[in-house]
């Protein structure tokens, strides 16, 4: 299954339960002559909003992935100043991560 895949059946799932999220789009394209970023390094695949009013950051990979070194700074850096970060691989991981 592709990582693709598993953030819509993720965000499928946040919406489901009434949680406000979207996929974050990173990396850049090539508009003319020029490169644009589309976000920055590290951050997670999905931010949304929990009720209350807390962050939440999902990075998503296909089993047996890692996070990169900056992703883990990044989720660190979140979760220090208090939003719910998750590592997942599929919607059960959401959904255990979430009932924590």
């Amino acid at each position: 299954m592709t990582e693709t895949i598993i953030q819509a059946e993720i965000l499928s799932y946040l919406k489901d339960r009434g949680i406000l999220a979207t996929r974050n789009q990173s990396g850049h394209v090539q508009v003319g002559h020029n490169w644009v970023n589309l976000g920055a390094a590290g951050w997670p695949d999905i931010i949304g909003c929990l009720p209350g009013g807390r962050f939440l950051g999902i990075e998503v990979k296909r089993p047996g992935e890692k996070l990169s070194d900056k992703q883990k700074e990044i989720c660190w850096q979140l979760f220090v100043i208090g939003a719910q970060i998750i590592t997942a691989t599929c919607v059960e991981d959401v959904e255990k991560g979430l009932n924590e």
